[in-house]
């Protein structure tokens, strides 16, 4: 996941909850600074252990289905070799 990407999906979830917290907590919503507050999580998310795994255990996924694919494709490839029309 791209920085990008990942500072795009804090800001949507924080955007989902701020306004209902914000009324809960308008002092507090008044004084923190959203952009901030999505910086930090997103540095406290590179972080996290379990983050860390999940997101390597994405990459291995996504190899395995990229090899899927390509195992697929080469067999589609070697079955229309074998019976062509």
């Amino acid at each position: 996941m791209t920085t990008h990407n990942l500072h795009s999906l804090v800001n949507e979830k924080i955007n989902l909850r701020w306004s209902e917290w914000a009324t809960r907590h308008p002092q507090l919503a008044l004084a923190i600074d959203r952009t901030r507050l999505v910086e930090s999580t997103v540095d406290l998310l590179r972080e996290d252990p379990a983050f860390i795994k999940a997101m390597r255990e994405a990459d291995l996924d996504e190899a395995r289905l990229t090899l899927a694919a390509n195992i697929i494709d080469r067999a589609n490839q070697i079955i229309r070799d074998a019976l062509p029309l």
